[in-house]
């Protein structure tokens, strides 16, 4: 048993560490560009300002991936959901 807990820690630090990756590598120009062209027809980036990029990017998965309600359907890749919660939160 110990041993399965000490993947499991493993196995969590290490997807936090990658999701963590996916932010830090974001690209805050193309998140601007993305978001002026998808989101910006109904949010401002300053409502956004301050939040947690991590949760913000998880949370674009989510509409993404049709789990979470939004208004119109969004198609964006991994990297284009990272440069989005990148620039929303950052409030440039």
């Amino acid at each position: 048993m110990r041993k399965f807990s000490g993947l499991v820690v493993f196995v969590g630090a290490f997807a936090g560490l990658v999701g963590f990756g996916s932010v830090a590598h974001a690209d805050v120009a193309a998140g601007k560009a993305t978001f002026t062209a998808v989101c910006a027809e109904c949010h401002e980036v300053v409502d956004f300002e301050g939040e947690d990029t991590a949760a913000m990017q998880a949370t674009i998965k989510k509409i993404v991936a049709g789990t979470q309600k939004h208004k119109k359907a969004l198609k964006l890749t991994d990297a284009q959901c990272a440069d989005v919660a990148a620039y929303m939160t950052g409030g440039k």
